[in-house]
């Protein structure tokens, strides 16, 4: 109601001698334009998926299909029912799973054990899963279940090929992760998918702020099952070895450790096949209530797949660079970690048709704050990143259109990544991606990705992405030059030349 009499206020200036009813039919008139001009936007953006073709899949769904997930806790919640739901099968990929997550394996022994018709396939990074601090890994944790549950469950291990020979003998464990990792996050059961770019472990389930969109709709949770079976079928696979659990290559894939070109080469190919067979899904709406797309995407550096950064990089340029349009459009993009690859970073710096804000955390909001060792020094490298940025920005002449907030929230750190897309004159967003890509360069050039990008006209949807990025940013304040002059922001100089060295890794 508020918004009714601001917007009839700032109508009824120009009609001063106009009643009432000719200012609301006026405000009808303008409200309707507005949203045509959203309905082109969304058009011109479909256009430009379009256009990204061959090799990008097209899934359209209602979008009262789609929920954004607001908090950890939430999400925790809805994987516990969904896990206590599932009749036929339960696929998990993440980076890792925490080795305190009794109640979570509990969930799926449960599961298992009154449902004997149904599968469980769980992916994660094989560095991290067996990384053990003394308290035990994913690895330990799982093999119990692994134990009890032959028939019905499968665990892989992705093992990047880039670590390999004399690189993979003296690189210590937690460095080496560095090299790369499988980094997607994929969360399905049954029909019902959430997409993520949260792992699954207590902080990532309490106090790690990350976003998290269902989807309930059988083939877009059918395409990520698919990829997570690919990316199984070149991992180890975890086999019980009597008292104790071993890691094991299938048969007729080369080793990624001792044979890393072969390895390299038939993975490739695996996933060009699998991209090729999902690229002739070109789904389009039955009727009017499909009015949400869905484009899933993947981004494999090692293997030469470069899909991600491929449409993102066009993405940018349209929303960015469009100046056709009557208006500025608006951005946010969001990243745990404020890396951006160098073309991204200049596309963000140089634009000129859309106001953007990006959100970071805030160094005490880092995941490495306070941490042990070296890794210490992560976030005064990321507050040093940032910086430069800045400094590039106001370089460019862009300080008016291009702002930057940083996440701030006492007991809570920020691992959210994502875009949202507001067309011009428009509060609401009509695009976002949601995946686990931070836009850095390790995830172009290193890691294993999954991302999704949705366009949407359903007006509920956009309420609820808008509502959900506005509960991102309750939490933020604005960065200014000031924030970098104060003393608990100061970086040690070595610091700036060991982020130039290891940049690809952060």
């Amino acid at each position: 109601m508020l918004a009714t009499i601001q917007s009839l206020r700032s109508v009824a200036p120009t009609v001063k001698s106009a009643s009432l009813t000719s200012c609301v039919r006026l405000l009808a008139t303008q409200t309707a334009k507005a949203r045509q001009s959203d309905e082109d936007y969304v058009v011109k953006t479909r256009q430009l998926f379009h256009d990204n073709r061959p090799g990008l899949p097209r899934f359209v769904v209602q979008g009262e299909t789609v929920k954004p997930i607001l908090n950890p806790s939430r999400f925790y919640s809805e994987m516990k029912d969904h896990i206590g739901k599932a009749q036929k099968s339960i696929t998990l990929a993440a980076l890792y799973l925490g080795h305190t997550e009794n109640d979570l394996v509990e969930a799926l022994s449960e599961a298992l054990r009154t449902r004997p018709g149904l599968k469980v396939n769980l992916l994660l990074d094989s560095l991290r899963g067996t990384r053990d601090s003394g308290k035990g890994s994913s690895a330990s944790l799982l093999y119990p279940l692994l134990k009890a549950y032959p028939n019905q469950v499968r665990i892989s291990m992705y093992h990047t090929p880039d670590l390999s020979g004399l690189l993979k003998q003296v690189m210590p464990p937690r460095f080496n992760e560095g090299i790369g990792l499988m980094h997607m996050k994929v969360y399905a059961f049954d029909d019902t998918l959430i997409m993520s770019g949260a792992n699954m472990s207590h902080d990532y389930f309490t106090n790690r702020q990350d976003r998290y969109v269902m989807f309930k709709n059988k083939d877009i949770s059918e395409y990520y099952c698919d990829l997570v079976k690919a990316v199984s079928d070149l991992s180890y696979g975890l086999q019980d070895k009597g008292d104790t659990f071993q890691l094991k290559i299938g048969n007729g894939i080369p080793d990624p450790v001792e044979h890393s070109k072969a390895f390299k080469k038939h993975a490739t190919k695996t996933m060009r096949a699998f991209m090729k067979k999902w690229a002739s899904v070109q789904q389009s709406p039955k009727d009017d209530s499909y009015d949400t797309t869905l484009y899933p995407l993947i981004q494999m550096g090692p293997l030469g797949i470069r899909q991600d950064e491929r449409v993102t990089l066009s993405v940018l340029d349209h929303v960015l660079h469009d100046q056709e349009l009557e208006g500025a459009a608006k951005a946010f993009i969001t990243s745990g970690y404020f890396n951006f690859e160098k073309r991204y970073s200049q596309s963000i710096i140089h634009a000129k048709a859309a106001n953007v804000g990006l959100i970071a955390a805030s160094p005490e909001a880092n995941g490495f704050f306070n941490s042990a060792g070296i890794s210490k020094y992560i976030p005064p490298a990321y507050t040093l990143i940032e910086q430069r940025f800045f400094n590039d920005v106001r370089e460019a002449g862009n300080a008016d259109r291009i702002k930057i907030e940083e996440y701030a929230r006492k007991g809570w750190t920020y691992h959210a990544k994502g875009l949202w897309v507001y067309p011009p004159h428009s509060d609401l967003p009509v695009m976002t991606t949601i995946g686990s890509p931070n836009f850095g360069y390790r995830s172009i050039v290193r890691d294993l990705e999954a991302q999704l990008f949705l366009v949407t006209s359903n007006l509920g949807l956009r309420k609820s992405l808008h509502e959900e990025l506005s509960n991102l940013r309750k939490y933020t304040y604005p960065v200014t030059e000031e924030t970098f002059k104060a003393p608990d922001r100061q970086v040690p100089v070595w610091v700036g030349g060991a982020s130039r060295a290891i940049r690809t890794m952060l």
